[in-house]
């Protein structure tokens, strides 16, 4: 047996000495904990099956240093920590809307707007009272009107214009921006006619008699449209106001629509350190083969700003009568939508994105549509191999039965927008029967078959505040008119919890974040969306008027409630 020396020998009593007293050994200190720079106790929601909430969060550096109980955070309480003691709200995961338009949406805060105006009579007052404040001839644009709230849901005319406006062009985009509606004038000035032949994927509304132009324009034929817009705003004043916006209802990212040009001006706002939210930007797909050239990948950037997915359209939208379906529409059998490509091609389109390892998400509202997506798909990996691309539906609104089990089997996400649900629910069934209406907007059933859900709004389609998204997804009623009593097909509402999971971790998980944000645990993103009220405790339709009481993005107050 070796022999310990003396001195070693010493060395060993007083270590273990030292450990039996808890003593601190010189050279093997406990090192402090690090100081927080912000502290929030109270309830806090943090998306996780356990805990769902911990009484209190500690952050530092932009991320989540611990959660837990008040005692077990305190001890990261320093001189420069800011503590947010809560007393009636609550503090949830940041909410991240997975669709928007967003520099249209922050246009659109500034343009004039027809939403909810309920009859073509309040919309003429809305244009005259505008030609007021107008040089002579001047163009008259609008937007968010909305012909379902017109008595009969009659499409409106050119002539309904002419009356107040027969010497200023006028051109109004439906409320979900695949339609539009122009006066004499400016179909006219857009060369558009009697002779004037649809365009592919698009229809120039006529008259049955006699053939000419109503006024309304369907999807590709609103590109004929020539006249222009006056308002003065550039893009970058546009994503100002829009970010502006999005700070006071408590967002914290967003999946943005931008182009090229866009990018670059949100690289420039991030490089600055402008940016108020995270911000995951699509392109447009028919760029693909220029994006493949400058090595644009998806998944680029910081955590601020992201390359995100290629956005592809294949149909229109109810409202419109353009979604593309299997069987004609209920109240039009001679229509059964407008695809937007042909179907080889499409498959082809999404094909080449999918062996670039490029991620898709498709505009689908139609069953026909959202079939063709998941075909696409289907027919992707088989020629390539299974990869976690995270293909997307944006809208999946209708679905045939059959088709709810693709989604999970093809590793399809369904981004939807629970108030396109409460919105359309005025007309659904009159676009499509009840039976087919069965299968829409139908957020349970595809979790039951395993789908992954990432949700959002479709600003400026529908208000970007994410407290009308989270009632749509529990309540299934229509926010102004408050109908129908328990919901429409209410088997499809979602518990407030699962509404809150859909607006965070599966718009996370849409983007290939849900490691870095979408729940509030040690070592994710310090993004948060405090509420001034316990919305869990709320009655459903509280939660409309529940005040955001602060917007934290990387442990940074970006937005915090003027206390009265």
């Amino acid at each position: 047996m070796r022999k310990i020396s003396s001195p070693i020998l010493v060395l060993y009593v007083t270590i273990l000495t030292a450990i039996l007293a808890g003593l601190t050994v010189p050279g093997c200190q406990k090192q402090p904990p690090v100081k927080a720079s912000l502290v929030i106790t109270g309830k806090i929601f943090t998306g996780l099956d356990s805990p769902a909430f911990v009484e209190a969060l500690a952050a530092a550096d932009g991320k989540i240093l611990a959660t837990g109980s008040w005692k077990e955070i305190k001890k990261y309480l320093g001189p420069d920590t800011r503590l947010i003691e809560l007393k009636e709200g609550v503090a949830i995961p940041g909410l991240i809307d997975a669709h928007t338009h967003f520099s249209s949406g922050g246009r659109s805060l500034i343009e004039l707007s027809f939403r909810g105006v309920d009859s073509v009579e309040k919309v003429q007052q809305l244009v005259a009272e505008k030609i007021k404040e107008l040089p002579p001839g001047a163009a008259v644009f609008g937007r968010e009107y909305d012909h379902t709230l017109f008595p009969g849901q009659k499409w409106p005319t050119k002539e309904d214009l002419d009356k107040v406006s027969p010497e200023n062009p006028v051109v109004i985009r439906r409320v979900d921006g695949h339609s539009a509606w122009l006066n004499s004038l400016a179909l006219k000035i857009s060369g558009i006619d009697q002779k004037t032949r649809d365009p592919f994927g698009g229809e120039i509304v006529r008259d049955p008699r006699t053939g000419e132009p109503t006024g309304i324009l369907k999807e590709s034929a609103m590109a004929l449209i020539k006249v222009r817009s006056e308002v003065k705003s550039t893009p970058e004043e546009d994503i100002l106001r829009a970010l502006n916006h999005a700070r006071k209802l408590g967002l914290t990212g967003v999946h943005a629509d931008v182009g090229l040009r866009e990018l670059e001006i949100y690289k420039k706002l991030n490089s600055e350190g402008r940016l108020t939210l995270r911000v995951y930007a699509w392109l447009p797909i028919e760029g693909i083969d220029e994006y493949i050239k400058m090595g644009l990948r998806q998944g680029q950037g910081d955590d601020y700003l992201k390359v995100g997915f290629l956005k592809a359209f294949i149909d229109g939208t109810l409202g419109s009568g353009t979604a593309l379906m299997f069987e004609p529409f209920a109240d039009d059998p001679t229509k059964s939508g407008l695809p937007q490509y042909p179907e080889e091609f499409f498959y082809e389109l999404l094909e080449k994105a999918y062996a670039h390892g490029f991620q898709v998400g498709t505009h689908a509202i139609g069953d026909k549509g959202v079939n063709w997506v998941l075909n696409a798909v289907e027919r992707a990996r088989q020629k390539h191999g299974q990869k976690d691309l995270r293909f997307r539906i944006e809208h999946a609104q209708v679905i045939r039965p059959e088709d709810f089990p693709r989604f999970k089997e093809l590793g399809v996400i369904a981004s939807m927008q629970p108030t396109h649900c409460t919105t359309d629910m005025r007309f659904c069934e009159i676009r499509v029967g009840k039976e087919r209406s069965r299968y829409a907007y139908a957020w349970r059933t595809l979790l039951d078959n395993g789908a992954v859900l990432a949700f959002g709004s479709d600003w400026p389609v529908e208000p970007l505040d994410p407290r009308r998204g989270l009632y749509s997804a529990v309540a299934r009623k229509n926010i102004e008119f408050d109908f129908p009593e328990g919901g429409w097909f209410p088997e499809q509402k979602l518990t407030l919890a699962e509404a809150i999971k859909y607006f965070t971790w599966g718009s996370a998980y849409a983007s290939f974040e849900e490691n870095l944000k979408g729940t509030l645990e040690p070592g994710k993103l310090a993004d948060l969306t405090v509420f001034g009220r316990d919305i869990f405790s709320l009655e459903p339709k509280e939660i409309l008027n529940a005040p955001v009481a602060y917007t934290i993005v990387g442990g940074k107050v970006v937005y915090e409630q003027l206390q009265k």
